[in-house]
Order: C-alpha cells, then sequence, then structure tokens
C-alpha cells in the first residue's frame, strides 16, 4: 500500500487502537471516539484555531488540484 492509499487517522491514547478521521472531520467534528474501547476526544477548537486553519489550507488546496486534475477524467 502506497501513502496515497493510507486511510488517514490516529493512535487512541487509550487502547492505542486506530482511529480512522479525516482533514474534514477534525475541522468539522466537536469529537472523535474510538471504535474500539469508545472513548471520546473533543476537539478544543479554540486551542487548536492555529492548527485546525492550516488544515482548512491543506483541504482548500487538495481540493483544488483533485479539481484542476485530468488524470481521472
Amino acid at each position: 500500500m502506497n501513502n496515497q492509499q493510507r486511510v488517514p487517522g490516529l493512535g487512541c491514547p487509550r487502547c492505542r487502537m486506530f482511529i480512522p478521521t479525516s482533514v474534514v472531520d477534525l475541522i468539522t467534528a466537536k469529537s472523535l471516539k474510538c471504535p474500539t474501547c469508545g472513548l471520546e476526544l473533543v476537539i478544543d477548537k479554540a486551542a487548536s484555531s492555529k492548527a485546525l486553519e492550516a488544515l482548512r489550507k491543506v483541504e482548500d488546496a487538495q481540493r483544488r488540484v483533485e479539481e484542476s486534475s485530468t488524470f481521472n477524467r
């Protein structure tokens, strides 16, 4: 599996299992929930504002590249 095929996400701090997520989820969701142990991770939007703004810019750039790409047409 190459890097473009990997599912994005993070490790659960409680059970260490994988929590799949996306940039859009991180920007829009109030929390993430571990599918294995049920731990809810609350996203502190105020404390994370700089990181979330950077993620928005990355997501916007990725969307523009996909929209202008001729490889999938």
